[in-house]
């Protein structure tokens, strides 16, 4: 409606994620070589956290974009899952057929598919979005897809990606196991003030303004800078509808009026800024090879007090589930450990043998290599690479 009014090609304040519009803040900057340095080393798990709207996901679809040609991706955004529903979400995300409904065949899909890749010289990466939502035994689930590696090679790399309440869920120590697998770990915070400049300008030259700072006055840029918080989606809110009445008015110059005519008339941007949560800049789990907490400020009392309550409700569900599994029937028990320790040998058995099939092929492929050279140096490039599949020396 105003990039004609404004000389724009395009709208340069939408709030969906959009990499074309990537702004590299020093903390963005900082936390894709943390997301960058997790990928390259093969870690396990990532965990990436930050409020709502911080750019999370715009700085994951960038990096994803990047590297598409060696990695295989799966991007998982609907998070209240149960485990069941989980795997058959990343299958399809996969792209795989899945030839029955049993968690089994989704399990065994999934793993010669991360077998496929490796192979190929691809990684898979699961990458999961609003990850505090998810339930337990979801958590619990990835954990266990985790474990497929070959030799020291894990054939799956797991990136958490969600708001702060994820960081209080892996200190919970019901995940600890998985909590302790996170291997990179970043807090995204809000720009500083002159970042929010450099932003809105960044935005507006991309989506076509030849001239910088012809828009937004300073005074309307500092007003926008603390009233988001340093938020990038709430920044885009703002923004997007001051351009919209200084259209609507005529006006080619976006002023500090107007910022908070706008901000006056959509009570829902006021609002939002009250879910910024802040982030204590802290040594918080230490545990993890590389920690980078960012962020000031302390949680309100209301912040707190919801927090506990949480914690309360979480805990009287736990007693609950207790309750009713002690009221079941005694053989129903018995059933279940069994059935869970057969899964455990499963998994064992699984790994032997996806990493015996991986070996064999290697076999295969070098003894085949080594039929065509000469036979002076047949035998020992053969030895060699023999060796080094094995992983024993000459």
């Amino acid at each position: 409606m105003y990039r004609k009014f404004f000389g724009l090609n395009k709208r340069p304040f939408l709030i969906s994620p959009d990499p074309d519009f990537l702004y590299l803040s020093k903390v963005h900057d900082l936390a894709l070589t943390h997301l960058e340095y997790g990928i390259v080393n093969n870690a396990g798990f990532i965990a990436l956290t930050g409020d709502i709207g911080a750019g999370k996901t715009t700085l994951l679809k960038h990096l994803f974009e990047n590297v598409k040609d060696v990695l295989d991706t799966a991007m998982i955004f609907n998070t209240n899952l149960d485990p069941d529903a989980f795997l058959e979400m990343v299958a399809r995300e996969f792209d795989l057929q899945i030839h029955g409904a049993k968690k089994v065949d989704l399990f065994d899909a999934l793993n010669q598919h991360f077998l496929n890749q490796y192979s190929k010289g691809r990684r898979c990466v699961i990458m999961v979005d609003e990850a505090q939502n998810l339930p337990d035994e979801t958590f619990e689930e990835l954990r266990m897809l985790s474990n497929l590696e070959i030799g020291s090679d894990f054939l799956l790399q797991i990136v958490l990606v969600g708001q702060p309440q994820l960081k209080d869920r892996l200190a919970n120590p019901a995940l600890s196991q998985l909590s302790q697998r996170i291997s990179v770990y970043f807090h995204l915070s809000g720009l500083t003030r002159d970042e929010v400049a450099e932003y809105i300008e960044h935005r507006l030259k991309v989506a076509g303004l030849d001239t910088p700072g012809a828009i937004f006055e300073k005074g309307a840029i500092d007003y926008i800078a603390e009233l988001s918080g340093g938020i990038p989606r709430i920044i885009n809110s703002i923004c997007d509808a001051s351009l919209t009445y200084a259209y609507a008015d005529d006006i080619k110059v976006v002023s500090r009026d107007l910022v908070g005519k706008v901000v006056r008339d959509n009570p829902l941007i006021e609002l939002s800024r009250g879910f910024i949560q802040k982030e204590p800049h802290d040594s918080a789990m230490c545990y993890m090879e590389i920690v980078s907490c960012s962020g000031d400020g302390i949680e309100s009392e209301t912040e707190v007090q919801m927090s506990r309550l949480l914690g309360r409700i979480e805990g009287l569900e736990t007693r609950l589930a207790a309750l009713e599994s002690h009221h079941m029937e005694h053989t129903v028990k018995v059933l279940q450990d069994m059935l869970s320790k057969e899964r455990k040998r499963n998994l064992i058995l699984e790994k032997r043998i996806a990493d015996l099939t991986f070996r064999c092929h290697e076999l295969e492929r070098h003894l085949k290599q080594g039929s065509d050279t000469k036979a002076d140096t047949s035998s020992e490039k053969s030895r060699t690479k023999f060796w080094e599949v094995f992983g024993g020396t000459k």
